[in-house]
């Protein structure tokens, strides 16, 4: 094995977990997450030449999973609904809240899905978001926004009452 093949089996030990905790809220599920996580790292293995000379390689391979994971959650969204039985999260392993949240997050468009959990549940800056989505600052925290408030709406009851006023 070449050192550059080392470098990669280095990276992916390194990044990988971190990479598909990050993504598994965008995408709905940790097995679709890893599916892009994989097809990311792949990518950069093909091009891992050139990749392997960035000053953080682990940034470029999120970078690609991040927008790969809300390409395939704007498909998803973009499918027709079945009424027939939907697979559910293992409701014993998480908490309700936890499983709330996770259900919220996927009414949410992919683009304000992935600001909200890269900003809030990752606590990355606007700025890495904004290069994450590939686009401007101003552009995140509108998608941060209009999340938050549909978000407010979807787990807060009260929230509707209180924006109807009296």
């Amino acid at each position: 094995m070449d050192p550059s093949e080392r470098g990669f089996e280095e990276l992916f030990r390194d990044e990988y977990s971190t990479i598909v905790r990050c993504v598994a809220p965008i995408v709905g599920s940790v097995s679709e997450a890893e599916a892009v996580v994989q097809e990311a790292f792949a990518k950069a293995f093909d091009r891992w030449r050139r990749v392997s000379r960035y000053d953080r390689p682990g940034a470029w391979v999120r970078r690609v999973a991040i927008r790969d994971a809300v390409r395939s959650a704007q498909r998803e969204r973009r499918r027709p609904v079945d009424d027939g039985p939907t697979a559910s999260p293992d409701r014993s392993a998480l908490v309700d809240g936890q499983l709330e949240l996770i259900e919220a997050l996927r009414t949410l468009p992919a683009r304000q899905r992935t600001a909200i959990v890269l900003h809030h549940l990752a606590d990355w800056p606007v700025a890495e978001v904004a290069d994450a989505l590939g686009c401007a600052e101003p552009t995140v925290r509108v998608h941060l926004h209009r999340g938050r408030a549909a978000l407010a709406l979807l787990l807060i009851p009260e929230t509707e009452e209180l924006l109807d006023g009296p």
